[in-house]
């Protein structure tokens, strides 16, 4: 038994310095990729307090998935997962079936002490300690919420998910919800348009702003899209309306981002919308050239949720067990 753990620490130690005389590069089938520092340490550095043994992750199927949100006061996401029933758990086809998509689905929820540093988040959930008091499980896949920054740590966060080599996927709700946003608009001919963002966050508008302009370039859209953001209710919505119509640039409205909609929030917006569309003055309508007729509501939350599943089942990585939810939660300090 202990041959077999020194052979693995040799084998473990063979790759972390062929990785670092090589600079750490990664090859693809396209590109030579180097990885951010604080990725070559968690992947390579066996000194290193963030070292995580990939190859030795563990079966993927039976591991909790991981959630964190980087607003700390907020359960939304969290929320949203546990109680989504978007899919057939059958055939995976995208309808309700009564049951919850995620049953019998073990959850770990970490609530950070600080909103700056979702790369830590990360880590903390995919290690198999609780910092250094005791052991907990690994996530077999991490769902991320709030406003994730470049600057917070969101560039190691998703190249980490791309080449820890474990399959481990990790997933930025604002991301699933600007690629939820371009996906109900790729039947959709309109060539210049706004997005509205309702939020109460400070850096919300910053992160949705970076995300549109990092899918757009990915997906190779070619539309006009400008981003409006006003608090989250009916009158931060009023108030992006006069706005838009006060604008010497104006493009129509035509997508909505809430995190968290509900449906009578959803028809609350529409219905608000739908009076200024009737609003007559001057002998006009002078809301109606602002409002695209087929509003797109995009919850980022959902959307998330949602890849989170799709990815899961198309890894076959779903627990499927009988037991009901469970939540183990935990804090930072």
């Amino acid at each position: 038994m202990e041959s077999s753990r020194i052979v693995n620490r040799l084998a473990v130690a063979a790759i972390a310095l062929t990785a670092l005389l090589t600079g750490c590069k990664l090859r693809t089938d396209h590109a030579e990729v180097v990885l951010p520092a604080a990725v070559r340490t968690v992947m390579y550095d066996t000194a290193s307090v963030n070292f995580i043994d990939f190859a030795h992750y563990g079966e993927l199927k039976s591991l909790p998935i991981g959630i964190f949100d980087a607003d700390s006061t907020s359960m939304t996401l969290l929320e949203t997962c546990t109680g989504m029933d978007c899919f057939d758990n059958i055939t995976g086809v995208r309808r309700s079936d009564g049951i919850l998509d995620f049953a019998g689905e073990y959850f770990q929820y970490y609530t950070a002490r600080s909103d700056d540093d979702c790369f830590n988040s990360t880590l903390f959930l995919m290690e198999d300690r609780y910092w250094d008091s005791f052991e907990k499980e690994r996530s077999k896949i991490i769902v991320a919420g709030g406003a994730l920054l470049p600057a917070k740590g969101l560039d190691e966060m998703m190249s980490l998910s791309e080449h820890n080599g474990a399959g481990v996927k990790v997933i930025s709700a604002v991301d699933a919800g600007v690629r939820a946003m371009f996906d109900s608009l790729s039947d959709n001919n309109i060539a210049s348009l706004t997005v509205a963002l309702l939020s109460n966050g400070s850096n919300d508008r910053l992160a949705y702003s970076e995300a549109i302009r990092k899918i757009s370039a990915e997906q190779g859209n070619t539309r006009s899209i400008s981003l409006i953001s006003g608090k989250n209710s009916r009158e931060g919505l009023s108030q992006i309306v006069e706005e838009l119509k006060d604008a010497s640039t104006k493009s129509p409205l035509k997508v909505i981002i809430v995190d968290g909609l509900g449906e009578d929030y959803r028809q609350d917006c529409l219905a608000l919308l739908e009076q200024y569309r009737s609003s007559f003055g001057n002998g006009t309508y002078p809301y109606r050239s602002i409002l695209a007729d087929d509003i797109i509501f995009v919850n980022p939350s959902l959307s998330a949720a949602v890849e989170c599943y799709t990815a899961l089942r198309r890894g076959k990585n779903l627990a499927l067990r009988a037991d009901k939810q469970k939540v183990s939660y935990f804090y930072g300090f």
